[in-house]
């Protein structure tokens, strides 16, 4: 488990940059400009209505879609134009919305899945029984097929597949949707643990309250655009998140 000092924090454990991020589709901006970082350790929230530019902002990280930027680096280096593969290959891990697990295959087999974007075989076993550890019920339905899990399951094996390649920052889309309570207590417990270990976690997430009550910081997108950014202190202030999340 890493200890992180918020006062060491700084360009030397920087492991996102993003600067004047745009994203447009037909020549209509989905993504104007923004900027933001990610530091080791740190959990940086972004939530905003439907259609602010949340999933754009996440796909161009992974260059899934079109984008210009200043600065799009991964600990340092940039990753701005490279494929998908090679940008999980250095460090970045992504969970999309809706799971996307395999259903036809086992759930251990899915989770071996996660070994391809793996830098190095190096720990596989132990970090293998610590993810296990935060997800129990992957251990115990290790041979059931993924698509036989509940709705709940099927995030916790997505988001155990991603952490099995080792990442440096686990990005997540929305890991809270449709889930029943206890199921988002789960996700949102590993959550915390991963960052306990020292990854760096930039979550998408609709539970703005619980978002905010979470996160280092949360930045709130609108029309593409940063409007706001919120700290836990922000988490009890419901008209703020009113105003943040809806805009009004």
């Amino acid at each position: 488990m890493t200890e992180r000092n918020p006062e060491s924090m700084g360009e030397s454990n920087r492991v996102l940059t993003v600067e004047n991020l745009t994203v447009q589709y037909g020549g209509v901006p989905a993504v104007d400009g923004i900027s933001f970082h990610v530091d080791a350790g740190e959990l940086v929230g972004v939530i905003g209505p439907n259609g602010a530019g949340k999933s754009s902002t996440l796909l161009a990280l992974v260059n899934a879609v079109r984008s210009s930027s200043q600065r799009l680096e991964l600990s340092g280096a940039s990753i701005a134009g490279k494929a998908p593969e090679y940008v999980a290959r250095h460090g970045l891990a992504l969970v999309t919305e809706g799971h996307h697990i395999f259903g036809e295959l086992s759930v251990v087999d899915n989770l071996k899945l996660g070994r391809v974007a793996r830098s190095s075989a190096a720990g596989l076993e132990e970090d293998m029984e610590w993810i296990l550890g935060l997800f129990p019920i992957l251990r115990e339905f290790h041979s059931r097929s993924a698509g036989l899990l509940s709705g709940g399951q099927q995030q916790q094996l997505a988001i155990a597949r991603a952490l099995i390649s080792s990442p440096q920052l686990l990005v997540l889309d929305e890991p809270s949707l449709g889930l029943s309570p206890t199921a988002v207590d789960t996700v949102f417990a590993a959550i915390e643990a991963v960052r306990q270990r020292g990854v760096a976690v930039l979550l998408v997430e609709q539970r703005a309250q619980q978002a905010v009550a979470a996160a280092d910081r949360t930045h709130v997108l609108s029309e593409g655009r940063v409007t706001m950014t919120l700290t836990p202190s922000d988490a009890s202030n419901s008209e703020l998140l009113t105003k943040a999340y809806l805009g009004s």
